[in-house]
């Protein structure tokens, strides 16, 4: 376990991962208190402290929610996240992945590509809490954690390896502006020992550091030889630096966005890889779940659960990598303050669209005459079925958060899949 010494400890809210220390401190019998300032939570834990606006609270250490903006707690503790923290008391091979679109399937990949051969913990805002593992981390082992603008807004992680990934704006609801999410997410260089950065993002200007692999959908190779390391397409063809890696007919994962992807993955694993093994991962690897994810087929219509996309970028993204004649989207949820009309181009070449969510007229302004608003999935699922031919795609892309109806994507996705499966035909 870890050496704690006479440290009092606190919580700030709830959450998973504050959930997993409370599990952890528990487990070792070390005294905590909880903090909460949602009148709901209180009722699930009855020990807990009420905290109408500021969190007041007196410890050493502070577990602050992700959700929870750091000044709102005040005291002289020092403030964590739980992954904060768990980094900070591990010594082993520690990769950061943050960025607006595309962290998850890449954490994922540089996951898929360490684990044969090291042993390997995937972890922060996707697989497990860390500190439910700490115990187990050795010197030997790799930890892939994929770092969300609200666990990175107060706290630059010692990383061997630092990835970000596309920036966009995102999240605007929680911070203050977009300089201020691209602030937060620039933290996580300022420790890491090398990077690997995003070469089309359009906010690269802002991200640099020592030590920098880019990687890109276009030709780099004049690049090569200035001091910095490039993943690169060219001729279909797949480098590093100069060095050609494989064809790309041989990923298996569709969409240029996860092209993309895979080419930070390999920034990250190819010096500790060889390339067999990450050529097995990209002819392999099919994607991860609620992500552009194929859950269905009636009549010659495909059903594709993305309800991860969060954003109109990567809407954008989901969408694109379908036929858009052929394709019929689903849209729409928590606003999050953000400008949904980059969507406009890439939804007025589609079939249709189907709109409902707390964000319904935001996103009607964005789509084409014609674009339909429903109040449920129900209506949703039925209404795309009805207008669907076979060969046709429709797809979850809701390009918001689903707080407004649902207690996560996973559970709209579940809403989206219980649906089609009620589907027995047309009228």
């Amino acid at each position: 376990m870890l050496t704690l010494g006479n440290k009092s400890f606190a919580l700030a809210g709830l959450g998973v991962s504050n959930r997993a220390v409370i599990e952890y401190l528990e487990k070792y019998k070390i005294p905590f208190k909880v903090y909460l300032s949602k009148k709901e939570e209180i009722q699930n834990y009855k020990d807990a402290i009420y905290c109408e606006s500021d969190f007041n609270i007196d410890a050493d250490i502070i577990f602050r929610s992700p959700a929870i903006r750091p000044e709102k707690i005040k005291g002289n503790g020092q403030i964590f996240t739980e992954i904060g923290f768990s980094l900070e008391n591990i010594s082993c091979y520690k990769i950061g992945i943050t960025g607006s679109d595309g962290k998850t399937t890449t954490s994922t990949l540089i996951y898929e590509m360490l684990r044969d051969k090291f042993p390997s913990y995937l972890s922060g805002n996707i697989g497990i809490p860390l500190i439910t593992k700490i115990d187990d981390i050795t010197k030997n082992s790799y930890v892939v954690c994929e770092l969300s603008s609200f666990q990175l807004f107060d706290y630059s992680p010692s990383l061997d390896c630092a990835v970000v990934t596309s920036i966009s704006e995102n999240h605007l609801d929680w911070h203050k502006s977009l300089l201020e999410y691209i602030y937060a997410k620039r933290n996580i260089l300022k420790r890491a020992k090398r990077a690997v950065l995003c070469y089309d993002c359009e906010y690269r200007c802002f991200f640099t550091g020592d030590n920098l692999t880019y990687y890109s959908l276009k030709d780099l190779s004049s690049l090569c030889g200035n001091g910095s390391h490039y993943v690169y397409l060219k001729n279909d063809i797949i480098f590093y630096d100069d060095k050609p890696l494989f064809k790309k007919q041989c990923v298996k994962l569709t969409g240029e966005y996860n092209l993309k992807n895979l080419m930070a993955a390999i920034g990250v694993c190819y010096p500790l890889i060889d390339i067999e093994r990450i050529k097995s991962v990209a002819m392999t690897f099919k994607g991860v779940s609620h992500r552009c994810e194929r859950v269905a087929e009636l009549n010659g219509v495909t059903f594709i659960d993305s309800s991860i996309d969060s954003t109109p970028q990567r809407a954008i993204s989901t969408l694109s990598a379908f036929p858009s004649g052929k394709t019929i989207a689903i849209m729409g949820g928590y606003d999050k303050n953000l400008s949904y009309h980059v969507l406009k181009n890439t939804l007025r070449d589609l079939k249709g669209v189907i709109i409902f969510g707390q964000n319904r007229n935001k996103l009607i302004e964005a789509s084409p005459k014609g674009a339909r608003v429903v109040n449920t999935m129900k209506e949703a699922v039925n209404l795309a079925y009805k207008m669907s031919r076979s060969g046709d795609f429709i797809v979850l892309s809701p390009a918001s958060a689903s707080f407004d109806m649902y207690k996560n994507y996973k559970e709209k996705s579940d809403a989206f899949i219980k649906e089609i499966g009620a589907l027995d035909g047309k009228d």
